[in-house]
């Protein structure tokens, strides 16, 4: 009894490292972008960059996808399957590895307005965090899922909740790039 014990302990200390990930990185991804007008919500700041809107379009798409992915297409993971849960935790967020994002995530103007794709990523990230809160059965490291970028192939069900927390957190720190060259792009055209 005392091993089931200790079992449904590190269970719900995962849930709830996961849940305090997916609320923090979702606070942090909406402040990212909080008070950026729409007139400027379209700006990008070099040729071939995202603006603001097209950022939290690719995160909102991202995440419906994934969304979809944990709920319906679990399936069992092989025992001897990588624990790479670290390694997600350490890189995804980092900006200094430029990743191409997968086709089905791409902007494409979905969103009229930032207004919508803000409400868009709220409500699935509160799918994703209803899911993981009331997915208490499920050993989250023994189901898999495909992700949808390459790079990351299969993950388990609690891989796959650290990067879509640490993913939020990777496209806040490029809001806040975009956000940050717009200013010194600005402040460089007052001046000339």
């Amino acid at each position: 009894m005392n091993a089931l014990n200790n079992s449904v302990t590190a269970a719900n200390a995962d849930r709830e490292f996961l849940l305090s990930l997916l609320r923090a990185s979702r606070e942090k991804f909406l402040g990212s972008f909080a008070g950026v007008a729409e007139a400027d919500c379209r700006r990008c700041h070099a040729e071939g960059s995202w603006s603001v809107l097209e950022t939290v379009e690719h995160l909102t798409m991202a995440e419906t996808i994934q969304l979809k992915l944990i709920t319906m297409q679990r399936v069992p993971r092989p025992a001897d399957a990588p624990d790479r849960e670290q390694f997600f935790l350490q890189v995804v967020a980092d900006r200094s590895r430029k990743m191409e994002s997968p086709e089905s995530a791409r902007p494409t103007g979905r969103f009229a307005t930032l207004t919508d794709a803000a409400a868009q990523f709220k409500k699935t990230r509160d799918g994703v965090i209803q899911f993981a809160e009331q997915n208490t059965a499920e050993d989250m490291r023994a189901t898999e899922v495909r992700h949808p970028h390459p790079a990351a192939g299969n993950v388990s069900l609690f891989e796959m909740l650290i990067i879509m927390a640490r993913h939020a957190e990777r496209h806040a720190a490029q809001i806040e790039e975009i956000r940050n060259a717009l200013a010194l792009n600005a402040t460089a055209k007052g001046q000339s």
